[in-house]
C-alpha cells in the first residue's frame, strides 16, 4: 500500500507490526497493520480491498 507523505504524517507509527495489531485487536472494527513505504515504520488502515490477508487471518 502506497502512502501518500501528508497521510503518513497524520496517522500514528508503531516501531513493530505487533504493536500496531495489538492495538488494532482492541478496536470495536476492522484494522490492519501495514509496513509504510515512506516512513518505514507500521500504521493501521481500515481498507482491505486489494491487500492480502495475513496468514494470521488464514489459520
Amino acid at each position: 500500500m502506497k502512502t501518500r507523505p501528508g497521510i503518513c504524517n497524520r496517522k500514528k507509527r508503531f516501531e513493530t507490526r505487533e504493536a500496531a495489531e495489538d492495538v488494532a485487536a482492541r478496536a470495536p472494527f476492522t484494522l490492519r497493520a501495514y509496513k509504510c513505504e515512506l516512513c518505514r515504520k507500521y500504521h493501521l488502515t481500515s481498507r482491505t480491498k486489494g491487500m492480502k490477508t495475513p496468514r494470521s487471518m488464514l489459520l
